[in-house]
Parts: C-alpha cells; structure tokens; sequence
C-alpha cells in the first residue's frame, strides 16, 4: 500500500451497457499503480492504458494494436481535477461537469458494482 493509506483502492468491473462490453481495471493504491480500461465494440476494441501513457485500438481479431502515446499522467491528477471542478462550482467559476442525472447513474452503477459482489451475480441497471 502506498505510505498513509489505510485501504486498497484496486477495483476489476465488467460492464455491459446495452450491446457493448467493458472492462475497467483501476489500482490506484498499490504497486504499481495502474488504470486501464477497455471497451469493446462491434467496429473494434479500445484501451485506455493511464500508466503506460497510451491509447490502443484494435478493428478485427488477430490485428496489430495500434498505439498513440500521450504524455505521462501524475497518479492523483484524475482526483485533483475532479476535486478541482467541484470547487469551481461550489465557487460559481464553472459550469457542473456532468447532470444530476448522469450523476445519479453514476451512484446506481456503484451500488449495483457493490451488489453484484454481495450476490455473485450481474447487476441490470433500468
């Protein structure tokens, strides 16, 4: 764990949202501290991999990925911005980043998450 934490912050989902499959593979506390997501899709697959600095897309099975580097992500910097955004809010300097709405979607996908563990079965989200 990373010196002053108390918990782990690792997380594996899998997602379905309607006919498109995910996967998201958060670490944040541990070592190494790595975050990728994947997304695939009927056109193709592709990857969000945060600690490598990269972004992957594969179109057919048996492809090659193809790359494109980003540069490097400071580990806290998702946290920091989304920190930021509220205070920029609460301080009438911006505009809310997501609706109430999205924001309530976001709270039904986290306690299906947590469902899901407590049952071992998948969650529908209406």
């Amino acid at each position: 764990m990373l010196e002053g934490t108390s918990v782990e912050d690792t997380v594996h989902v899998m997602t379905r949202h309607g006919g498109v499959l995910g996967s998201y593979s958060l670490n944040q506390h541990q070592s190494p501290s790595e975050m990728t997501i994947t997304v695939i899709c009927d056109g193709g697959t592709a990857r969000f991999e945060g600690h490598l600095n990269r972004w992957r897309w594969m179109l057919k099975p048996g492809d090659p990925w193809h790359d494109e580097q980003f540069d490097p992500i400071e580990r806290d910097t998702f946290f920091v911005n989304q920190a930021n955004a509220f205070l920029d809010l609460l301080e009438d300097q911006a505009l809310p980043d997501c609706t109430l709405e999205e924001g309530l979607q976001t709270l039904r996908v986290n306690l299906a998450a947590l469902a899901s563990v407590d049952q071992g079965k998948w969650q529908t989200i209406g």
